[in-house]
Formats: structure tokens, C-alpha cells, sequence
């Protein structure tokens, strides 16, 4: 195939159309909320908030998919097969490029609000994750933060 077969026609081009998301999140005290506010053949993007001590916990590695977590509010702690990295705070991001092994944690006392961008050749492939002994594993455990949320009323990430 060649570079232009890849490209969408021009009829096709003037029927695609921009959506506009919300990033209001409810705030949780419990567990973790994961939202998909958009995706495309090739970018997904998430509004996540997580717990207090909550987050991805288990040291993985997604085998199609780049990632960037921007902290809107609160603080992430990412570790990756060499120790902990910074604590990245609110208004910085970490990428995450295919094939990095992380995971990470709510250091903070409030919830930890971000926003999850994945992009990969496609993203109904992006869903293979390996352990850091190659072994592939599922989606979020309960270990990982996964029981049901506490939502804190009336509180929203806006």
C-alpha cells in the first residue's frame, strides 16, 4: 500500500467532523474512575480519577500503545523497572513510550485527577499489557484499585 492509499479521500475528508469533550470528573475518596471521553482508529483519550493511595499498581508494560498521563490536580507517583521517578505533579505529564514498564500511585491526600491519552497503529490492538516476566495479563484487579469507587458528592474536577 502505498503512502496516499493510507490517506482518507477528499469526499471523505470533508465529512469528518471535530468533537468537543468535557473534562468535568466526578471526584472519588474511594477506588478509581476511568472515563473515555473520545477515541479515534488510532488515539484514545480518558479522563481518570484515583484515590488516595490508589492507581495502576502493578508494574506492566502495554506492547501497542504510547501513553501520556497529564496531573490536572493532585500528584502521581510512577515508578518504572529502575525505582521511582519524581512525583509528577499538577500541569506536567509523563509519556510513556510502547513496550515502558510503569506503574503508579496517588501519593496525595485528595484524589488524583489526569488525563490519559493512548495512541497506537490501532487501537482495538492497544489492549495487550505483559508483566515484566512477559507474561500477559488482564485488564484492572482489585489490587490494582479496581472496587467500586466512593464518588465525594457534590465534588468535581472542573
Amino acid at each position: 500500500m502505498s503512502e496516499t492509499e493510507a490517506l482518507p479521500s477528499l469526499d471523505r475528508c470533508r465529512d469528518i467532523r471535530p468533537e468537543i469533550v468535557s473534562l468535568r470528573a466526578p471526584l472519588v475518596a474511594r477506588g478509581h474512575l476511568s472515563d473515555l471521553r473520545a477515541r479515534t482508529e488510532h488515539m484514545s483519550f480518558r479522563v481518570m480519577c484515583y484515590a488516595p493511595g490508589i492507581g495502576e499498581n502493578r508494574m506492566h508494560a502495554h506492547l501497542e500503545e504510547d501513553h501520556i498521563f497529564v496531573v490536572m490536580e493532585g500528584e502521581a507517583q510512577f515508578s518504572t523497572l529502575d525505582g521511582p521517578l519524581p512525583v509528577v505533579g499538577r500541569h506536567r505529564a509523563i509519556v510513556l513510550p510502547k513496550g515502558c514498564f510503569y506503574r503508579f500511585s496517588n501519593p496525595g491526600s485528595g484524589p488524583l485527577v489526569l488525563l490519559r491519552f493512548g495512541a497506537a497503529k490501532a487501537i482495538s490492538e492497544a489492549r495487550a499489557r505483559i508483566d515484566p516476566d512477559g507474561r500477559p495479563i488482564g485488564g484492572r484487579s482489585t489490587e490494582d484499585g479496581a472496587a467500586r469507587p466512593t464518588v465525594i458528592e457534590n465534588a468535581f474536577f472542573e
